[in-house]
């Protein structure tokens, strides 16, 4: 009995790609298609379409086209994060003091405070801003630590500085 190698190797990449088609297929509506998936699913249709049938052009074309804006919107939320996140500099800022854990790109657990029966806080002057375009992220400089932005409960002016005449 011979085998033939290239009918293998197809019959495995044919195995694949509906294995991909399908996982695609499965998360579709739930969240968790990214762009990446959603354009192995595109590439997926493509390749199993009916060549007597091909997919409407028109129908491509939308979803190309929603894809585009929903990566604008990203963009869009993004740039306003970071806006909101840097009209806070220079201003007072209260939040849960868990500061950002950059190996574990998000916030550590804030310590406890029994005696209120809440999370301790940290209340300082915002120094800077800086904004994690991997995560979407506003992430404000606090007392010289890194805070999750979004994590801010309460602003306040910065305190004027007493001087001594």
């Amino acid at each position: 009995m011979s085998i033939n190698a290239q009918d293998t190797l197809t019959q495995l990449q044919n195995n694949t790609n509906q294995v991909t088609y399908q996982n695609g297929r499965k998360n579709l509506g739930t969240g968790k298609l990214d762009r990446e998936g959603f354009i192995q699913l595109i590439l997926a249709q493509l390749q199993y379409q009916d060549p007597t049938a091909p997919q409407d052009n028109t129908q491509m074309l939308t979803q190309q086209l929603q894809l585009e804006q929903a990566d604008q919107m990203k963009e869009m939320v993004n740039a306003t994060k970071f806006s909101q996140a840097g009209s806070m500099v220079g201003r007072e800022a209260t939040l849960p003091d868990a500061k950002w854990n950059f190996d574990a790109n998000a916030s550590d657990s804030p310590e406890w405070d029994y005696q209120t029966n809440m999370p301790k806080s940290v209340t300082g002057t915002v120094e800077s801003v800086m904004f994690d375009n991997t995560h979407g992220k506003a992430l404000v400089k606090i007392n010289g630590t890194y805070y999750d932005a979004d994590k801010i409960q309460q602003i306040s002016a910065a305190p004027v500085p007493q001087q001594n005449i």
